[in-house]
């Protein structure tokens, strides 16, 4: 059962399945209460028990440790894991889990005991009202040292009508498109790069503006900023507010946009799931650690794409969900 904590600014809850934030209502100045997250239109259907458990109950935001998840498109050579590469669940085990969540009055609290043979023992994560949203905290605690691409995973709710949503990246590096040629409707050429999101190479030879959602026609993309600024808006124009997602750099030194338009025609998808997924990353994109964690064509061109995890020694970072008047 999802734990909620209230206050005067607003309401959040933490389900204790990948201890994904559930139900988070923020005020605005002028009163009005809005929900800037994202909850797939299935969570509470017949027959989701059938489903993977990070795909259950998809909603808010949640940790990826590590992140990844296996892909069936092919890879091109360049990107491709050593033959035997081991595989874990997707988006890691913490993902698709049951967490321990309680409220302490204050602050929403959740805490996951990873395998024994992983090289994570525990998660933990805190959730706090702040100013204007919520600051939520993340300690890894490392069992053996090792390389681990992580990531967060919040989803960003999206208004129906095309163009109606605009992202706010701020200044980044190169941005690339996911190197796999997807089984899903895609409008981007994979393994490729350009300077911005208003001119994305398109499959088609053209080029695509991804600076508003949603899309006119169907896609499921998958764009990885590098070097980006730590800080990402996202202003709903259908409702009057933008929504603001801080993170630290230093822990997360790139961003991969999943923008979710439509685009996946298989349940429980359904060509009905319509969101934008902004997570901050040290990875290679979404293509676990066996990619992440050796050099791959990110890493050479000096984009880093893991994390050093030493034993004992916590590895923590604070972040900020809010929403602000447009």
């Amino acid at each position: 059962m999802t734990v909620a904590l209230q206050w005067a600014g607003g309401a959040v809850g933490l389900q204790p399945l990948g201890a994904m934030l559930d139900g988070l209502s923020l005020r605005l100045p002028d009163g009005r209460m809005v929900e800037p997250l994202h909850t797939a239109p299935w969570a509470d259907e017949p027959g989701v028990e059938s489903l993977p458990g990070i795909l259950r109950r998809l909603r808010g935001e949640w940790p990826c440790v590590p992140f990844g998840a296996d892909d069936p498109a092919p890879l091109p050579d360049r990107w491709r894991a050593e033959p035997g590469a081991p595989h874990g669940p997707p988006h890691g085990f913490g993902s698709n889990e049951v967490w321990q969540v309680w409220s302490d009055g204050n602050a929403l609290r959740a805490g996951i005991t990873y395998p024994a043979d992983s090289p994570v023992v525990r998660l933990a994560r805190s959730v706090t009202p702040c100013a204007g949203g919520v600051e939520i905290t993340l300690a890894v605690h490392p069992r053996r040292d090792c390389q681990l691409p992580l990531a967060l995973h919040p989803v960003f709710r999206l208004p129906a009508a095309p163009g109606m949503a605009r992202l706010n990246p701020g200044t980044h590096g190169p941005v690339w498109t996911h190197p796999a040629q997807s089984p899903d409707t895609c409008l981007l050429r994979p393994d490729s790069n350009c300077a911005g999101l208003a001119q994305m190479p398109g499959a088609d030879g053209g080029v695509v503006d991804f600076t508003h959602l949603p899309l006119a026609d169907a896609t499921e993309s998958r764009i990885l900023l590098t070097h980006a600024p730590g800080v990402f808006a996202l202003d709903n124009l259908a409702e009057g507010f933008r929504a603001v997602l801080e993170w630290e750099t230093a822990a997360f030194p790139h961003l991969m946009l999943w923008i979710s338009n439509r685009g996946r025609a298989h349940g429980p998808w359904n060509g009905r799931h319509l969101a934008l997924g902004v997570e901050p990353c040290c990875a290679a994109f979404d293509l676990g650690t066996a990619i992440s964690a050796r050099p791959n064509p990110l890493s050479k061109a000096g984009a880093a794409t893991a994390v050093s995890l030493t034993a004992g020694q916590p590895w923590t970072t604070r972040y900020r969900i809010g929403v602000e008047p447009l």
